[in-house]
């Protein structure tokens, strides 16, 4: 069981995560290389869990690192199966009939953009995601989540 003093490894294999074995499979940064090497000499079993999360490499397309990533899947997921209006309370009594309707068809916050400022949208945003660049062309529509895709050399 994880507790509040274990180290990135501990913490990763707690997750069932593969730990590091070297400074390099955590970041391509030499001198974050460096200053861990000076904090922790070469035993990578002592890293903080801190300080591996701020120091972990990101995820290509991603904002945050593995480590994060699946921490956020977790609390996520509580967050939802803890939410009443997500669950007892998923129904037309508390959302109505087109409240249910919207809730069951908005994927993204585009969709939000879309039906609440449609001439917003139509002259601006021309990207698939709120979160673009909007005057970027869409992108082709991929099945493969991005944290599943391999990265292109």
């Amino acid at each position: 069981m994880f507790s509040c003093s274990a180290g990135y490894n501990e913490f990763r294999r707690s997750m069932f995560m593969i730990p590091i074995k070297k400074w390099e499979d955590l970041t391509d940064d030499k001198e974050a290389i460096e200053a861990l090497e000076d904090v922790y000499g070469g035993n990578v079993e002592e890293l903080d869990l801190l300080v591996g999360l701020m120091a972990e490499k990101k995820i290509k397309g991603f904002a945050i690192s593995e480590t994060a990533f699946n921490i956020f899947v977790i609390m996520a997921t509580r967050r939802l199966e803890a939410d009443r209006f997500f669950t007892s309370d998923f129904n037309e009594m508390t959302y109505t009939k087109k409240g249910l309707e919207w809730v069951n068809t908005t994927e993204s916050l585009k969709d939000v953009f879309d039906r609440h400022y449609p001439e917003m949208t139509d002259r601006w945003m021309n990207s698939e995601s709120a979160f673009s660049v909007w005057d970027s062309p869409p992108v082709a529509k991929n099945p493969i989540p991005l944290y599943l895709r391999v990265p292109s050399s």
